[in-house]
């Protein structure tokens, strides 16, 4: 079975990896609003429910207002507001890491990527009675190097928009600049095959993190290169394969190594009570704010 093209877009509030089919044109310029750094005082609910979606199947809508994430286990929710690999995710407790979730929210006004993510990590702690905590472990990892710098088909993205159309954005992110990924007919039942990559105004971690849910080993980043870059990968029907795309068209060399990876370590809570602990089956609302 074969997937259709799907793009992985980057940019402010996209914690996780959405599919999004098709092309952008006449792209919008909406007025920003007054982004809150701060969700302490802000008035919002946050639903967790049991997921009403079918086995195998899921789905992720993000915004700087709003997060909603449909039919993820657990595990793979914390993965999707951290942004981080589901291997980096540690639960002390499968059988709860395991189970799949519906979760939402929507605030009043726009607030940063780092303010959304702490507000659904304290939701996840709150219901179910966990403490995420940052930890660093030894792992057998792939290191990706440039070591000659980038390949002469790896080109800096210029952005086509004029000064005084970036000044009128008024903070907000240009479009022009939003990464683009796009993977194409990639195999469902190969995950370490497909018939291309497309590159667009994307950084090296934006690029490590759509490779690395794909390889057997968690990618670490290690080109030191800066900025966003414009390229495409050609087919390839294997793991090993793509290694070799990337160093031969891209100057990229991926290696296995060990290093110490950061994880989150997902543990009861030392204060936790009963709370959480029969939530499996029934909706929950987590309420915070005036």
């Amino acid at each position: 079975m074969h997937r259709a093209p799907f793009v992985v877009w980057f940019s402010f509030g996209l914690i996780g990896l959405p599919m999004v089919a098709g092309a952008q044109s006449n792209i919008s310029r909406p007025h920003p609003r007054a982004v809150r750094e701060d969700h302490a005082a802000l008035p919002y609910q946050v639903h967790i429910d049991p997921s009403s979606q079918p086995e195998g199947s899921s789905s992720i809508e993000t915004g700087s207002d709003s997060w909603a994430a449909r039919g993820y286990d657990l595990r793979t929710l914390v993965a999707q507001i951290f942004n981080v690999d589901a291997r980096r995710i540690d639960f002390a407790d499968d059988t709860v890491g395991a189970q799949r979730f519906d979760m939402s929210v929507s605030l009043p006004v726009d607030v940063s990527e780092d303010t959304m993510r702490r507000l659904l990590a304290d939701a996840i702690e709150q219901q179910f009675g966990l403490q995420i905590a940052v930890e660093n472990r030894a792992m057998d990892v792939y290191v990706l190097s440039a070591p000659n710098g980038p390949g002469a088909a790896m080109k800096r993205h210029v952005t086509r928009m004029s000064a005084a159309e970036i000044a009128g954005m008024d903070g907000m992110d240009a479009p022009d600049g939003l990464s683009r990924i796009t993977e194409f007919g990639q195999n469902c039942t190969d995950k370490g095959s497909s018939t291309g990559i497309s590159v667009e105004a994307s950084t090296m971690s934006d690029f490590e993190r759509t490779l690395e849910p794909d390889l057997d080993r968690v990618l670490v980043d290690e080109t030191h290169l800066t900025g966003s870059f414009d390229f495409s990968v050609s087919q390839y029907a294997s793991q090993q394969e793509l290694f070799a795309r990337l160093h031969d068209q891209l100057g990229l060399v991926v290696t296995p190594e060990q290093r110490k990876v950061t994880v989150l370590a997902v543990r009861p809570a030392s204060n936790a009570g009963a709370k959480g602990q029969d939530v499996a089956g029934r909706p929950v609302t987590v309420l915070h704010g005036a």
